[in-house]
């Protein structure tokens, strides 16, 4: 009982992940990570805003952020950040019911999201994001600079190889390997800055984010 306990806080605490990563699900269109049907985050998002999940994921691919896409259907972000918070509780208000999560426990995750939401709503993704997925973003640009194929790497990393053992292994340091990713971000959101899909600001944003998270991206492992 114990174990499935913690099995239903920690799906309760990915539908959470869902809802702040709803942008970078619809944007990648991937089953591992969009919500289902009648799950939390994108397709709330998609039906708050008058759109498919297809309309959304095709604006969000543009490079435009909720927010954004929000405005341009005559939403306001406040009430796109109040639909999205309203859907995270409704699933978590049942999983309390259910007896799937304490009433303390709820609170913690939904307080998460609501220090998350300016964050998620006006977060930029161009192409399929940085760092929601489990292979690294700008995958060819980090294989070419360890000198591997795509496929080498991604066979590595399905292994259980983390991108700073293999780097090490490959004869690179760590921080030589976490500059060449953001050199390889800051040259893809450069492209996207110069055509006008995001502004200096919300590059830096961007980067910023990745930065702080690097640490985590290098040594993260799929065991």
């Amino acid at each position: 009982m114990k174990y499935r306990s913690k099995k239903v806080f920690a799906a309760a605490g990915a539908s959470l992940a869902v809802a702040a990563g709803a942008g970078g699900a619809l944007a990648s269109g991937t089953r591992g990570s969009a919500a289902p049907a009648n799950g939390p985050g994108p397709v709330a998002i998609a039906s708050y805003l008058g759109l498919t999940p297809a309309e959304l994921r095709a604006q969000l691919r543009s490079g435009k952020t909720l927010a954004q896409i929000a405005l341009a259907q005559g939403k306001t972000v406040a009430g796109l950040e109040d639909a999205i918070y309203a859907d995270v509780q409704a699933h978590l208000d049942r999983a309390v019911t259910n007896g799937h999560l304490s009433g303390t426990q709820e609170q913690a995750l939904l307080a998460q999201l609501k220090a998350h939401l300016d964050d998620i709503v006006n977060h930029a993704l161009p192409g399929r994001g940085m760092l929601g997925q489990r292979r690294p973003a700008f995958g060819a640009a980090v294989a070419s600079y360890l000198g591997l194929t795509g496929a080498e790497l991604r066979t590595q990393l399905r292994s259980g190889k983390s991108l700073a053992q293999i780097a090490t292994a490959q004869g690179k340091s760590v921080d030589s390997l976490k500059a060449a990713i953001l050199a390889a971000a800051k040259k893809k959101l450069d492209g996207a800055v110069t055509n006008d899909r995001l502004t200096t600001a919300q590059e830096k944003a961007i980067l910023d984010r990745l930065a702080a998270h690097l640490d985590e991206l290098v040594n993260r492992t799929r065991h």
